[in-house]
């Protein structure tokens, strides 16, 4: 028997039931069809914008004239494009399920999924580079990453701005005694955490619905993705057995630019094509030991993988037009063309503040502090990987690097002493003079090893005591020289061995012989290296005023806490949930959300997602503008 991940807090409506049409039995054939549509909204609580969008940048139409010694008196006022949007969702889903028995031995599953969102957000853009398959100026391609290697986001899917339709299930089942095979397009869900992924390392995730903030007892069930592979589980005897699986790569899939999760600065287009052309044919393997003695359950696992998550590097642009066009600055010969800023707002020899990405110095260290960058370090790593940069740096600048630092431009404000007595500012300052910068960046998919372990054990008190039958959980992984995005976006990757552990407590009590048992959860998630986003720490903090190299992250890791209740009513008719997800690093989000099944064929969800976050240090510093109201409808047949 395979020993299937069960879902704490509930049961998504992917997964219920409802009515199933069962045809008769002919023979050992026999098969069923059930489903559901839904429609999903979420309202906007507040009037913020995405911050990385243009629509929702802090500083459009604020005033700013250039004041650094390299390019003074320069005006380069963002023009406006604030939108006014009022919903991040709006969007109408449907699912079929066809599950199959052919004997005794074999049976299967096909999902059909379709997702349509019709234009309700606002985009500010007036031009995209076409990454993700956006054709017309102002639209918003929610869907469409048509630069993977068959031209979609996933193997089985296809989609267009406002649409997409897949296939995440395809797959066979064959049973024989204790061997258990699954063949075909599925999801691999390992792991107990809510809201963590500690052993769940062999999907990544499609964020381009509601991002993480569906239903948090969902689990990552609709953002987990599949892939075409092979998993098999054998026992071995009665307390052992072993599971193993090889499955094609399949990358996470990222909110597409403008759109409303967008999570990396809208100017910055994101060549996924070369990263995945490396790794398209690459199989992803693990293998999972799961033992039972009694009331203690262990599992040992390891997984040889490409991280489905990208780590990012700036590219060459190519641009030829603009205020350089194809000028060289030294022997090298390297053109404008060979570095990644594009001049976005360079319009009929003119330049125009009209670009996506940034058009000022605080714009650029707001922007860099939100993505756990360096905008400092960015800027004085360019010359050593761009020779054209190098040159236009020395040559027409007449700029040089501090003996003893190596770095061009120190902090964000200008200090007295400083080599060339220049800030970031300053040479932000003089790109922007000649327009908006945006830029090109690629992602790396890393080859690495991840090896972990876990326990779940059964206390077991006084019959209706609070101790009685609660489950204490707890897994950790080891990932020797796992590499993450540098600092600076360049190719240098910070390489590091992380460990990453979760502790979990969970119980049913009965508070009320009226009421059904209450769920309670309660986790703990620690990391060495990185924070819940995959952002290395050293790079976390920065913000328009100060550089993201704080070292006091980086000393301490990265901890979250998590706590969650649901409580059905009488009846079952209602239920209510809580989830709380508190960063220690000065964050929080909060999911009030109540439940009404008035029939087996109806069902509606209604939560409520509170964001809030410190500063760029916080995993919420991204998306605490993302306060909503959700509201979904459901009809399962």
């Amino acid at each position: 028997m395979i020993n299937k991940k069960q879902t704490k807090l509930g049961v998504s409506a992917l997964a219920l039931a409802g009515v199933s049409f069962v045809s008769p039995a002919v023979s050992a054939f026999d098969y069923s069809i059930s489903g559901f549509i839904r429609q999903e909204m979420a309202y906007k609580l507040s009037d913020d914008d995405n911050y990385v969008n243009r629509g929702g940048n802090p500083l459009n139409g604020v005033p700013i004239i250039t004041s650094g010694a390299l390019a003074p008196g320069v005006d380069i006022t963002k023009v406006d494009k604030s939108t006014d949007n009022d919903w991040n969702v709006f969007a109408t889903k449907a699912e079929v399920d066809f599950d199959f028995t052919f004997s005794s031995n074999w049976s299967g599953r096909v999902k059909f999924r379709g997702y349509y969102q019709p234009d309700v957000f606002e985009d500010s853009s007036y031009e995209n580079q076409g990454e993700n398959g956006n054709r017309r100026g102002d639209d918003v391609d929610h869907f469409g990453v048509k630069n993977f290697s068959n031209g979609e986001a996933t193997y089985l899917s296809h989609s267009d701005d406002n649409y997409m339709i897949d296939i995440p299930s395809l797959y066979l089942d064959y049973a024989k005694g204790p061997l258990w095979v699954r063949i075909g397009n599925q999801q691999i869900a390992w792991g107990e955490a809510l809201f963590f992924r500690v052993a769940d390392v062999a999907n990544g995730l499609d964020l381009r619905r509601h991002l993480f903030f569906d239903l948090g007892a969902e689990e990552y069930a609709d953002e987990r993705l599949s892939s075409p592979g092979v998993r098999a589980t054998y026992r071995l005897n009665d307390n052992w057995e072993i599971e193993g699986f090889a499955q094609m790569f399949q990358p996470t899939v990222l909110p597409t630019r403008h759109s409303p999760y967008n999570l990396i600065l809208s100017g910055f287009a994101q060549n996924y094509h070369e990263g995945f052309q490396k790794v398209k044919n690459q199989i992803n393997g693990g293998v999972r030991l799961l033992g039972s003695f009694g009331d203690l359950g262990l599992q040992f696992f390891a997984v040889s993988r490409h991280n489905p998550d990208p780590i990012f590097r700036l590219v060459p642009g190519g641009q030829t037009d603009g205020p350089f066009g194809t000028a060289s600055f030294g022997a090298s010969g390297d053109t404008f063309a060979d570095q990644p800023f594009i001049y976005n707002g360079w319009k009929n020899g003119v330049p125009v503040s009209q670009g996506d990405a940034s058009t000022a110095p605080e714009e650029w260290m707001y922007q860099t502090g939100i993505a756990g960058l360096d905008g400092t370090a960015i800027v004085n790593g360019l010359p050593s990987t761009y020779p054209f940069l190098k040159e236009y740096f020395h040559n027409v600048l007449g700029l040089s690097p501090d003996p003893v630092t190596g770095e061009y431009f120190t902090g964000v404000t200008d200090v007295a002493g400083n080599h060339n007595g220049l800030s970031t500012y300053d040479i932000l300052e003089a790109f922007y003079a000649a327009g908006s910068i945006d830029g090109n960046i690629t992602p790396h998919y890393a080859a690495e090893d991840v090896f972990g372990f876990g326990f779940n054990y059964i206390f077991y008190r006084e019959p209706g005591s609070f101790l009685d039958q609660l489950v204490v959980r707890f897994e950790a992984s080891y990932t020797p020289d796992k590499k993450f995005t540098a600092t600076d976006l360049s190719e240098r990757w910070i390489v590091e061995d992380e460990y990453v552990t979760s502790f979990i407590l969970e119980k049913y009590h009965r508070f009320s012989d009226s009421f059904p048992a209450t769920f309670f959860i309660f986790e703990w998630m620690h990391k060495s290296e990185s924070d819940m986003l995959g952002r290395h720490l050293s790079g976390l903090g920065g913000s328009e005023t100060r550089r993201g190299n704080s070292g006091a992250y980086e000393d301490r890791g990265w901890d979250g806490l998590v706590f969650a209740f649901q409580q059905p009513f009488p009846n079952l008719t209602w239920r209510a949930d809580l989830s709380v997800l508190y960063d220690l690093n000065g964050g929080i989000f909060i999911q009030p959300a109540v439940r009404y099944k008035p029939s087996g064929g109806w069902t509606v969800e209604a939560f409520a997602n509170i964001i809030d976050s410190k500063d760029n240090a916080s995993i919420f510093s991204a998306t605490d503008w993302a306060d909503d109201f959700t509201m979904r409808i459901t009809y399962q047949f």
